[in-house]
């Protein structure tokens, strides 16, 4: 959204780190929360952008080498997933309404 006041926005960020320089950083704090609450109770509808950069993230070329037996767990799951498929086959031969995975709205 284009600014439609400059300097209405320049006397707000001057005011607002002027705060935070006399006040310390937990004073900006508690005024931003404040300034949220206000826009929740006036029903605003804004968020802040949450668009930061992952802390732990580790390029593919910087990563070690997998530590486990990636065959083995890819197979451990697939056995999981295919008890998980006996369980409900299982129940629905002896209990038919019960449904379960497979017989789902989503597969209807």
């Amino acid at each position: 959204m284009p600014d439609i006041d400059p300097v209405e926005t320049a006397e707000w960020r001057d005011a607002f780190l002027a705060l935070a320089d006399s006040h310390g950083p937990a004073r900006a704090r508690a005024m931003l929360d404040e300034l949220a609450r206000l826009a929740r109770r006036q029903r605003i509808g804004w968020q802040p952008e949450l668009a930061t950069p992952y802390v732990n993230t580790i390029a593919a070329e910087d990563q070690p080498a997998f530590p486990g037996d990636l065959a083995m767990e890819e197979r451990l799951g697939s056995l999981m997933r295919w008890n998980a498929l006996a369980m409900v086959v299982r129940a629905n031969q002896a209990y038919g309404e019960l449904g379960g995975h497979i017989a789902s709205y989503a597969s209807a």
